[in-house]
């Protein structure tokens, strides 16, 4: 229906943010800074323009009003034709690889759009400032899938392939002070659906052109441009590939590669499909019976041409004898075939280097790219002798017998793979020779993060006095092959001590490791060796002369930590402590009785990280001894511990983690228990202890928080860190007595196993400190940012059972050196920094179903189950490149989908999802400088059914305040009413405290139809006695109103057989034709008891909904006053929906997001009408949303609102003069 607006101020929507999927990348170095690299990235509508050396957003353009970016092309200069062949460009199309630098044209095309930017506006964008002049968008007439730029320094020309194979030629032309594209007629061979494509300049007058057809083939072809002004462009069919077994995603056509010094060269074309399988296709050459170029139909067509292209028009020709024969030998002329991935390949890559026969140059690099989010690095391999022979290279039939002949000429091998994203689908990449020879790799992703890899230009803040600086070394040896060297002819040993100190098996070997600093490791060896490792430009080793007595006495077993810098602790099976601080002698410290069977190094809480403490201390525990012993030392106490102090155990009580925190001693042990102990006189006895481990796993790790006394962190092998706070309470012993407690704060299973140890970084001028966790996930080591949720090193090591030693500086957690032994080989990983680093940072890789928000936080849940807690920062000058939001925490504990989130307060929340998962969240701020949220589930839905497979669709919040009641918990504080609704029709309410968990307080059944929504009406808290009404939506379009009476919260007032009331359905008012999928409500109550209630609704009929609702004190009940219904609100189904603003004044503004990408802005007000009241809609403002399929929409800060879905999207609210005129 139709309605006038008031001609005052209206509300309006202003873009503010956006968190998308990265659909295009692209790299530049500006003409004037060779040096510099920049990443051209598309995400939706918007071109960005980021700094790699220091990952900065420097400018944003939005350049089509709706379509996606899915691909860019920056023009090389016009001396340089051959190298444009291979420079990179889109998500749907390869990116070309090669030269960066360019004259700074764009070329920028998604879906059926296309424009050209300037190198003025690129410019403007690099400097941060508004472009002079916006693109204007060109529509095509077909999708396009690739395109290029010709190389010149005066015209501006180019061409595009599109889904039906065709070559459209384009130019910019000048009209006064805009520009125009026009397109040229355009050529086809033939018009089969393309699912992929890629063009390659083979000169300025010929493009090569390579599709991926949906039926699995693969079309080469040339298009010539120099064709003759009063005949079409000319056109010259190749090659037609079959072999794939699915569709292809993905074609790359590499540059010419110099395979040898006398110039044989190849052209390659890869490939990939959704059969899993990466194929390297000769395209050097045309076949034998090549074909001659043609004209058109105008010159007539071969009887070869004319049966191909025949064939190729829907991508069938299996079936056609015809086309067997014509293109057998094309097919034959695949290299090599790999399988890669867990799932569907989107993209394939060279890295452009053309020259492969030089001494430095590498095998030819291929990258894969698929939806699993990891990216493959494959080497290929050809057979250059067989290459040489062949009559016509490559007619070698892969797949025809087992002779030699019949083999590939190449093969295709995996070198590496990584995970660059989570969740699903690297949609775009980009690869580069780089400078140095290395690859720079960069992807884009759903989850909105660019992953790069191989730049050398970032420098991550750190200057040469910041700390040491490791190399990129990859040692393996033998221990055979180490003694070989450290044995000298000239060497003659003491007449006293043997050549040898056989162990009990006979055999030598590495049996322990410690890095005492960062360049020197300590080995132990199962003949009672020392070794000593300095690590330079190689690993060179020495051994450590020992005393005949000492080296008996370490024969066979051993133990060796690091508790300080340039120290070693060592236990022997005898019960002897040994010291080593080189270049001194090693010493006995301490005579134990027994034989250690660990030694656990102590944490202080003064230092982050302790290596260089001043104090530091060793906890030796002894095999079968009920109590431990800690031997602290100075720094000025030379060779003796400052004190020995027993630490008493309970029975089966084996120490693994020590530290101390608020002056107290905690401890860890193999059963994952953690234990606070105080100190007596003597001693150390136990306080307080709490087993939060589910599992018989260790503690590996316990750091005290950088900032904060009386909070530390634990690491488990369970794959849980968990933060604690030691607190004190009130005894009942007496007056003024005090007890100890231990409270979990914080618990969270990152996405790496096995965790073995925890530190945070000391930032060496500015930023907070960082947790870095590291353990082992499968056969790999792996180096985990648990602050910034991305991998820093993944290290194949066989896995955690072996003995290693891990070291980083602390100011860059980038750099590692790790040892361990695999295979009776030692080994040596070193990294300078990360394989990866996040350029963007990402979120969610999937559909985001829920968002809530509450004060500084916002929350949301995707389809991957997991919930993420952000901060949305503005930046202090308005600047739009340095808005975005900041993960704080992330959940995963739920393993369904997430179907909704509620907040209680910023301290309080509340999920749910499918298989009946309902958990209550309890979040509290640290007090530490470790600037992150503590979250732990406090508790789980109870009411289970036996098969458990119900989704708990909805639910809503608020806190319990029945005033005078009886409340479980005392004063109610911290008590809530938790009302939801399940997928079998069934609506519960609930009372919930910390203190006695949830305990039900009334229930209720609807009709065969699905309940989708829940809201409070009226609760005790409104003050209407002890009664609950709530309002539901469901899959019949209806709205419902439910009460329970007198609903008390003891077990002795719960109905006639004690057991919860019984919701009774009140009213029901239809709204929609079909399902309600999203509701919201605002409320007025006035202070004479009456309240009003504007239910606004929309549903999978497209239209929007209102009921006004009014409550009666007299009749004790909600009345429906008026409803109204807007037909066709969206153009699809609304699936979000919040009230914006609400003035208490008889109306509320509404925001509306659908699946028709469209978010907006509506004003529903109450009017008087004759006879009665009634409800007008008006629609205030009309947008294009960037998010594709939204799931919520949020109020995350007054005047803001956030569109969840693929991505996120915030909007700014502002006031504009109203139009005089009708709205819808």
């Amino acid at each position: 229906m139709t309605h006038t607006a008031k001609p005052t101020d209206l509300t309006k929507l202003r873009h503010n943010y956006l968190l998308n999927p990265v659909t295009a990348l692209e790299f530049y170095s500006p003409p004037h800074q060779p040096g510099r690299v920049l990443v051209l990235a598309g995400e939706d509508t918007w071109l960005k323009v980021y700094d790699v050396a220091s990952s900065r957003l420097l400018g944003q353009l939005k350049v089509f009003y709706s379509e996606p970016i899915h691909g860019i092309y920056v023009s090389r200069p016009g001396a340089d034709a051959d190298a444009d062949a291979d420079a990179d460009a889109d998500a749907d199309a390869p990116s070309r690889t090669g030269e960066r630098t360019g004259d700074g044209r764009v070329l920028v095309w998604g879906g059926h759009s296309v424009t050209v930017l300037p190198q003025e506006s690129l410019q403007a964008l690099i400097d941060g400032r508004a472009p002079v002049r916006q693109p204007h968008e060109f529509r095509a007439a077909d999708w396009i899938y690739d395109g290029i730029l010709f190389p010149s320094d005066t015209a501006t020309n180019g061409a595009l392939v599109t889904a039906h194979n065709e070559i459209v030629p384009l130019s910019v032309s000048a009209k006064g002070a805009a520009h125009a594209l026009v397109f040229r007629p355009l050529t086809s061979p033939s018009r089969p659906i393309l699912y992929s494509a890629n063009l390659c300049l083979l000169s300025p007058t010929s493009i090569l052109v390579a599709g991926g057809t949906v039926f699995g083939e693969i079309i080469v072809w040339k298009y010539h441009l120099d064709a003759p002004a009063h005949s079409s462009p000319q056109w010259e069919l190749l090659y037609v590939f079959t072999g794939h077994e699915g569709s292809i995603f993905g074609v790359s056509i590499s540059p010419e590669i110099e395979l040898a010094p006398d110039g044989t060269s190849v052209r390659l074309l890869a490939s990939c499909s959704d059969d899993r399988t990466i194929r390297i296709w000769d395209i050097t050459d045309p076949p034998l019976a090549a074909v001659g170029a043609v004209t058109g139909a105008a010159n007539g067509e071969t009887q070869h041409t004319s049966a191909l292209a025949e064939a190729r028009e829907t991508g069938f020709g299996g079936s056609n004898s015809e086309v067997k024969s014509e293109n057998k030998h094309d097919s034959a002329r695949c290299l090599a075939v790999a399988m890669g991935h867990a799932s569907r390949i989107w993209h394939v890559r060279f890295t452009g280097r053309a020259n492969h026969h030089s001494p430095q140059a590498s095998p030819i690099e291929v990258h894969s790219f698929g939806e699993d989010c990891s990216r493959q690095k494959w080497e290929l391999t050809l057979d250059l002798a067989r290459l040489h022979a062949a009559p016509s290279r490559g007619l070698s039939d892969i797949g025809a017998g087992t002779k030699p002949e019949d083999k590939p000429l190449g093969t295709l091998r995996l070198r590496s793979a990584c995970s660059a994203h989570i969740g699903k689908n690297i949609w775009s990449a980009v690869v580069s020779s780089g400078a140095d020879g290395v690859p720079v790799i960069a992807t884009g992703g759903a989850d909105g993060k660019i992953a790069i890899s191989g730049d050398q230009s970032r420098t991550d803040g750190l200057d040469a006095n910041s700390g040491p600086s490791y190399g990129d070394l990859d040692i393996d040896q033998s221990f055979h092959e180490i003694i070989e060297k450290l044995r000298r002819p000239e060497e003659t040993l003491p007449a006293d001590m043997p050549a040898a100190l056989p162990n009990r098996s006979g055999k030598d070997g590495f049996q322990r490791y410690a890095f005492i600093s960062n360049n020197t490791v300590l080995a132990t060896t199962t003949a009672g060796r020392l070794l000593l490792g300095t690590v330079g430009e190689t690993l060179a080793w020495e051994e450590v002369t020992l005393p005949p007595a000492i080296r008996s006495d370490l024969n066979s077993f051993s133990l060796v930590k690091s508790p300080a810098l340039d120290t070693a602790i060592i236990g022997s099976a005898s019960g002897s402590v040994y010291l080593f601080q080189p270049p001194h002698e090693i010493k006995e410290l301490a005579k134990l009785p027994g034989k250690i069977s660990d030694l656990v190094c102590v944490r202080f809480s003064e230092s982050v990280s302790d290596r260089q403490a001043k104090t530091w201390a060793v906890v030796v525990t002894v095999l079968g001894a009920d109590h431990a012993t800690m031997l602290v030392f100075g720094a000025s106490a030379g060779d003796s511990p400052v004190e020995s102090r027993q630490i008493m155990l309970r029975e089966h009580y084996i120490v693994t983690a020590a530290s101390f925190c608020d002056g107290k001693l905690v401890l860890g042990s193999r059963v994952g228990a953690v234990t606070v102990y105080k100190a007596d006189a003597n001693s150390f006895t136990p306080d307080v202890s709490r087993r939060d481990c589910k599992t018989k796993d260790a503690v590996t790790c316990i750091v005290p928080l950088p900032g904060s006394q009386t909070s530390f962190l634990t690491g488990c092998r369970d794959g849980r860190y968990r933060i604690y706070s030691i607190g004190s309470s009130s005894s009942p012993d007496g007056p003024g007595a005090v007890t100890t407690t231990l409270r979990l704060q914080h618990e969270i299973s990152p996405p790496m196993g096995m965790i073995e140890g925890a530190w945070f970084t000391a930032p060496p001028s500015q930023g907070d400190a960082e947790l870095i966790l590291h353990g082992f996930r499968g056969k790999q080591f792996v180096v985990w940012n648990e602050t910034s949720r991305h991998g820093l090193a993944t290290v194949e090591c066989g896995g955690g059972h072996r003995p290693f030693d891990c070291v980083s500086p602390t100011a860059d957690a980038g750099q590692l050196r790790f040892v361990f032994t695999k295979a009776a080989h030692m080994r040596l990983y070193s990294q300078r920094r990360p394989a990866l680093r996040a350029l963007r940072e990402g979120g969610h890789g999937r559909e985001m179903r829920a968002a809530a928000a509450c004060g500084p936080y916002v929350a949301t849940a995707a389809e991957d189950t997991t919930i993420r807690i952000w901060q949305y920062r503005e930046s202090s000058d308005s600047s739009a490149t340095r808005r975005g939001f900041r993960c704080l925490a992330v959940l995963e504990k739920h393993s369904a989908g997430i179907q909704c989130l509620k907040w209680v307060g910023p301290s309080c929340l509340v999920s749910s999802a499918g298989s009946e998962e309902l958990f209550v969240w309890r979040i509290t701020r640290l007090d530490s400088s470790y600037e992150a949220l503590a979250v732990v589930c406090e508790a789980a839905y109870p009411d289970r059914t036996p098969d458990g497979d119900l989704r708990i669709i909805d639910l809503d919040v608020q806190p319990w305040e029945a005033a005078g009641r009886d409340v479980v918990g005392g004063d109610g504080n911290g008590a809530m009413l938790i009302s939801l609704v399940l997928s079998n029709s069934t609506l519960k309410s609930y009372l919930y405290s910390t203190e006695h968990g949830f305990q039900l307080l009334a229930q209720g059944h609807y009709t065969g139809a699905c309940l989708t929504q829940i809201r409070h009406l009226r609760t005790p808290a409104d003050g209407e006695g002890a009664a609950i009404r709530v309002l539901t939506a469901s899959t019949d379009g209806h709205v419902a109103i439910w009460a329970a009476g007198d609903v008390r919260t003891t077990t002795s007032n719960k109905g006639e057989d004690g057991g919860p009331a019984e919701f009774v359905l009140a009213s029901v008012s239809k709204l929609h034709q079909s399902t309600i999928k999203s509701l919201d409500m605002a409320r007025e109550d006035a202070a004479d008891g009456r309240g009003q209630r504007l239910v606004v609704t929309g549903g999978d009929d497209n239209a929007l909904g209102v009921l006004d609702l009014a409550w009666s004190p007299d009749a004790s009940e909600f009345a429906v006053r008026s409803r109204a219904r807007v037909r066709d609100a969206h153009a699809a189904t609304i699936t979000g929906l919040c009230a914006v603003s609400r003035d208490g004044a008889g109306y509320v503004e509404v925001a509306t997001a659908s699946n028709d990408q469209r978010v907006k802005l509506w004003r529903a007000e109450r009017t008087d009408l004759v006879g009665g009241c009634g409800v007008t809609v008006a629609l205030l403002d009309d947008q294009y949303s960037s998010v594709a399929d939204p799931g919520d929409l949020e109020v995350i800060a007054p005047g803001r609102l956030m569109v969840a879905g693929v991505g996120m999207e915030v909007w700014d609210l502002f006031q504009a003069p109203a139009p005089v005129g009708v709205w819808r």
